[in-house]
């Protein structure tokens, strides 16, 4: 008996190695598992969050377009250029 261990040792610890190497492995995947779970959760709450925050900046531009072009036709608002001159900045 001790004769064969001494002729297959290396045998039998490679074999041990490869079992600890698999567990090893197998933690890892379950590590992972838990890692790509948790990061698609956090996508997809960061995608409804822009998704929210998107819906907010296309209300927000709707307003100031809307009050923009009461404000053009009302006539408040003029475009002054190089030739014309805002009142109360004479020549």
């Amino acid at each position: 008996m001790l004769e064969a261990l001494r002729d297959f040792w290396a045998i039998i610890m490679a074999f041990i190695g490869l079992g600890v190497w698999l567990v090893r492995m197998e933690a890892k995947m379950g590590t992972n598992s838990k890692d790509i779970a948790r990061l698609e959760k956090q996508i997809e709450r960061e995608r409804l969050d822009t998704r929210e925050k998107l819906e907010d900046l296309t209300d927000m531009m709707r307003e100031q377009n809307r009050d923009i072009k009461i404000l053009l036709g009302r006539g408040h608002i003029q475009h002054w250029d190089d030739r014309t001159q805002p009142p109360g900045r004479g020549r």
